[in-house]
């Protein structure tokens, strides 16, 4: 079975493995000869990697995935979307990392269709990209389609039983299917691995309240 890297360490060892020495020299130059007055961040900096990367190679898809992943972070979508269809140009059609993050970008932005049919393809090739379904399972939810969402969140824990955002996800969805009982439990073992959890402690709360 094969499992996928958790969202933070997929995409960041991507992106980090394009412009880890891009990064280091420009932050050399920005810390010690350039523009001393200013302040420039570690996000600048790695943006403005990824795009000496692209610049660079600009028929790698990997650098403009790798761009792409950053003006996401910084909230720039529409930005991030445009580098993700540049990728998807330039790569294979059945590249995983594209169709992944095309339909991530397509999630945030708002355009849930097509998300749903990025998605879609990268489970169709690989059932056990933890990403993939956890964020159909989301997305299906968010369209009221109950029985595909809870198939998603089922292979999702399968391959990371602990992962608590998941549990508290699946809750909310079984609180709004009225099965309350099922949805205290999975806030019970979501709060098991981390007994912190805000959002995990707000929901339970709000079951509380309901018979």
């Amino acid at each position: 079975m094969e499992k996928e890297l958790s969202l933070g360490k997929a995409l960041l060892i991507l992106a980090l493995s394009l412009v880890l020495i891009v990064s280091a020299g420009l932050f050399v130059g920005y810390k010690f000869f350039w523009n001393q007055y200013e302040q420039v961040t570690v996000d600048d900096i790695q943006l403005k990697a990824a795009m000496e990367v692209v610049k660079k190679d600009p028929k790698d898809p990997r650098g403009h995935l790798a761009l792409g992943y950053q003006y996401l972070r910084r909230g720039e979508k529409d930005k991030a979307l445009r580098e993700y269809q540049e990728a998807q140009k330039l790569a294979k059609p059945d590249d995983l990392a594209v169709l992944f993050n095309l339909g991530l970008a397509y999630k945030e932005i708002g355009k849930k269709d097509e998300a749903i049919s990025y998605l879609e393809k990268v489970v169709k090739k690989n059932k056990w990209h933890f990403l993939a379904q956890y964020n159909l399972a989301l997305l299906y939810a968010d369209k009221k389609e109950y029985e595909k969402s809870l198939k998603a969140f089922e292979i999702a824990l399968r391959l990371e039983s602990g992962a608590a955002d998941v549990l508290v996800s699946r809750a909310r969805v079984y609180k709004d299917m009225g099965e309350i009982a099922k949805a205290r439990a999975d806030v019970e073992k979501a709060l098991k691995f981390v007994p912190d959890y805000q959002e995990a402690l707000q929901l339970k709360q709000e079951l509380a309240k309901q018979q």
